[in-house]
This record gives C-alpha cells, structure tokens and sequence, in this order.
C-alpha cells in the first residue's frame, strides 16, 4: 500500500508510511489532502480515530468458550 499522496512533506510521508507498516491499512483522505478539502493533521487525526475504533471494536468480541 504505498502512500500517493502527492501534497505532503517527508515528514508527512514518513508518517502516513509508518501508520501503514504499523497498522496494515492504507492512509485514507489521501485524495482529501490532495484536494485541499483536508490538513494532513485532519486526516491524521480521522486515521488515529478510525484504527482505534476498530482496536476497541477488537478487544470487545466475546472470546467466551475459546480457550483465550
């Protein structure tokens, strides 16, 4: 999942690279920052909030009767 966003610093790059080697998904509102309808901060911020939601969404399915 390479990072195509084209309106971002190294720095930005580095990170969006990070949260997908990290996490397993792609950045989503690539596009969005491209277009100027998003900050990157806003995106990031929509990204964090998004894989927590599916961590708490993990850590809450019954694993009564598996042997966990």
């Amino acid at each position: 999942m390479p990072v195509y966003a084209k309106k971002i610093n190294s720095a930005q790059r580095r990170a969006m690279n990070q949260y997908e080697q990290v996490s397993g998904f792609e950045f989503m509102h690539q596009d969005e920052i491209d277009s100027g309808e998003m900050t990157f901060a806003e995106a990031w911020r929509q990204n964090q909030s998004w894989f927590d939601c599916v961590a708490s969404d993990v850590v809450n399915i019954s694993t009564i009767g598996t042997g966990v």
